[in-house]
């Protein structure tokens, strides 16, 4: 029996039935290559069924027939040769985007049987009913899928629902990574959402630009606080770009200052308090955390001064912090103070990449950056541009020259000073690169208009021996610019990345550029 038809089979003897039934199970097992057996109700038959690494090919092909649409061979020989050959078991939907959405659906419905791939993913392609119908379907049958991205895919908020009723029938799930980012989800879907979590064991769970407030994250916070399991297997959470989300409930602060394992945690542009944060961080995953980003957040002044200890407290104690964000905010310099001293104390991490741009720094963040930054030598990378430094640069740049592990620095829009200032903080600058001892590899002074008066640092990059790559975009430099930056890299031997857009630059300027490039390959050979 088939779901098309009937079909009545006389044998002569128990040996031909047993013919027929293998052949029947051989091509089951080249089908649907992930079943544990395959089961002839007429002959009462079990047959083991073998996986298959390569049998991806035969399932579509067989779907494609049964649905009665063709069968595209650039898909099998994609999958057959570039995903076999490079051992990619990531099978991205982007790469047939040309495809109809009937033909996307019978690609996913293949996965649902097949043990080669692990990752099923899809960003910024907007999939139908037909496709997201066939996910579901490979949700509720596959053993091997691990990693789901379904990145505004356009997906609503039913989808986390139907997602939990196909992993009920499937026990064999091994699901640990879930990405639904920038999808409608809203707040119905995140409360639909707390059943699918209870479903899941998720290490990976970004939520970012979903459309969910405070109601949502209520019943997200629920969801990971109601089970111990999480806090030993969730190690990154991202709910960035969801306004308001974290502007009136205690209830994240508080799921986040139980002992747990996040590794990665994106909380900008959430309206959260940071100064509330910390505590909770503290006692949290002080241990672990590597990633933290609450760029587009404030702190409550009221508390600020309450929580300063505890603020200081965790960048003393974080024993591996590799990034942190703190941009776009406006930053205390009392607050700024309590960050680097806790980093002046801590032992523990090294190459810490800061990003504190747009904080609205201005002259006494300036103050604290000049008397404390020279001791924190656990900062690799730098970024303090757009913060109305200015004029206080003079002072600045000597602190950063003193700086023996900064790698990376960001200093753009930090420019809006008279001519004769300018100059100065260009010489500064000038000399900081110079230094023998200097450690910068890279440095962006991007949008800071420096117009011509920059050619004096763009001169200097030719004698230069330690950056690597340097951001001079949005300088309004003209030809003239360009004229001095050509007759740099003639002599320079170490750049290797120029960025000059937006710098007002013509054909003639682009020529002279265009003119060194022979004698810098010629240069390149010889270094080789």
């Amino acid at each position: 029996d088939t779901d098309k038809s009937s079909f009545s089979l006389r044998f002569e003897s128990r040996e031909h039935l047993s013919h027929v039934v293998s052949h029947i199970n051989f091509a089951l097992s080249r089908i649907f290559n992930n079943s544990t057996f395959a089961y002839v109700p007429s002959f009462h038959y079990y047959v083991c069924v073998y996986s298959s690494q390569r049998g991806f090919s035969e399932t579509y092909a067989a779907l494609c027939d049964y649905n009665g649409i063709s069968c595209k061979e650039e898909v099998q020989w994609d999958v057959d040769t570039i995903y076999h050959s490079q051992d990619n078991r990531e099978f991205n939907l982007l790469d047939f985007s040309h495809l109809e959405s009937r033909d996307l659906a019978v690609i996913v419905a293949s996965m649902a049987y097949n043990t080669w791939f692990t990752k099923l993913y899809c960003k910024d392609l907007r999939i139908g009913s037909e496709v997201t119908e066939q996910v579901l379907h490979t949700i509720s049958k596959s053993s091997s899928i691990e990693e789901i991205t379904l990145e505004n895919a356009g997906l609503k908020s039913d989808f986390p629902q139907k997602m939990s009723t196909a992993l009920s029938e499937n026990p064999a799930s091994v699901i640990h990574s879930l990405n639904l980012a920038n999808n409608s989800l809203d707040n119905q879907g995140m409360i639909r959402a707390k059943v699918l979590l209870h479903s899941l064991l998720l290490h990976y769970l970004p939520f970012p630009c979903v459309s969910i407030s405070i109601l949502g994250v209520v019943s997200l916070s629920q969801a990971l606080c109601s089970t111990d399991e999480y806090s030993n297997s969730l190690i990154h959470l991202d709910l960035s770009k969801n306004p308001g989300l974290l502007s009136g409930d205690d209830n994240m602060y508080l799921c986040l200052s139980q002992p747990n394992c996040l590794v990665h945690l994106d909380l900008s542009g959430t309206d959260c308090y940071v100064d509330s944060l910390f505590g909770a961080l503290l006692r949290g995953c002080c241990a672990d955390l590597s990633f933290l980003n609450l760029s587009k957040n404030s702190f409550s002044h009221r508390k600020v001064k309450d929580t300063l200890p505890l603020f200081r407290q965790f960048f003393s104690s974080a024993f591996s912090l590799t990034y942190v964000s703190l941009a776009s905010m406006k930053l205390p310099p009392d607050v700024l103070r309590a960050l680097l001293t806790g980093l002046t104390s801590n032992p523990h991490i090294n190459d810490l990449h800061l990003d504190i741009s747009g904080c609205e720094l201005r002259s006494a963040g300036a103050a604290v950056l000049q008397e404390l930054f020279p001791r924190v030598s656990s900062i690799g990378t730098l970024d303090i541009s757009d913060n109305g430094l200015d004029g206080d640069l003079l002072t600045v740049l000597p602190a950063l020259s003193r700086h023996s592990s900064l790698k990376h620095l960001s200093l753009g829009k930090n420019f809006n000073i008279k001519n004769r200032v300018l100059d100065e903080v260009l010489q500064k600058l000038v000399q900081l690169i110079q230094e023998e001892e200097c450690a910068l590899q890279s440095l962006s002074l991007s949008d800071s208009r420096l117009r011509s008066r920059g050619t004096v640092l763009v001169n200097a990059l030719g004698s230069n021996t330690c950056l690597r790559k340097v951001d001079l975009s949005g300088n309004n430099m003209d030809d003239i610019g360009a004229k001095m930056l050509s007759k740099a890299l003639q002599i320079n031997t170490t750049l290797r990345s120029v960025t000059w857009d937006r710098n007002n630059t013509s054909a003639a300027g682009f020529l002279d550029v265009a003119r060194l490039i022979p004698v810098v390959l010629r240069m390149c050979d010889l270094r080789r």
